[in-house]
């Protein structure tokens, strides 16, 4: 894997990475979408389909979903007014 490099304050991704990025963000679109709107229960994870939903918390101001079978955590970023 190519080491992603960084340029001031902006990430500046290979190919790859972006397209992995892409790919992850396509799965857990759902997912990001109901915790944007509010909606954190019932929640399953799309990459593993564990029984027991997902786990929706905060911590230090950033949303964290997490599934508790497979051990994939993604940050959704929540605007704020």
């Amino acid at each position: 894997m190519l080491p992603v490099r960084r340029e001031g304050d902006t990430a500046d991704m290979d190919e790859h990475a972006e397209d992995r990025l892409a790919a992850l963000e396509s799965v857990w679109y759902e997912v990001i979408e109901a915790v944007t709107a509010g909606r954190t229960s019932g929640l399953v994870c799309p990459e593993c389909n564990a029984p027991e939903g997902l786990v929706v918390e905060e911590q230090q101001g950033r949303t964290l979903v997490s599934c508790p079978k497979c051990k994939r955590t993604v940050e959704v970023g929540i605007a704020t007014a």
